[in-house]
């Protein structure tokens, strides 16, 4: 469930890796500061929530978040991709949840 909160610098609400992120629709990435895939191209933002850590990435450069990966203080983490279906329709779905460490 997405609660209330802000994440610095991206206005949405604060996430956590028990959130469903289904419907939260395109997320624009600004001003990425970091190069996670090596292509010295600027594609990511990390950012903080207060149950949190969220890395937005936008791996097509297209200004948009293609994937997110959220870390939770207790070690649970759960990776999500924007995807753009054939009708016109987009969704954020799951692709990865579990525990660091185990």
């Amino acid at each position: 469930m997405v609660t209330s909160g802000d994440l610095p610098g991206l206005d949405l609400p604060n996430l956590d890796t028990h959130s469903e992120l289904g419907a939260l629709g395109a997320v624009e990435l600004g001003h990425p500061v970091q190069d996670i895939d090596g292509d010295g191209r600027l594609d990511t933002v990390t950012t903080n929530g207060d149950r949190a850590m969220h890395v937005w990435t936008d791996l097509d450069h297209d200004g948009y978040a293609d994937h997110v990966t959220l870390v939770d203080q207790g070690g649970d983490y759960a990776a999500w991709e924007f995807r753009h279906h054939s009708d016109g329709t987009t969704e954020w779905v799951r692709t990865d949840a579990g525990r660091l460490g185990s």
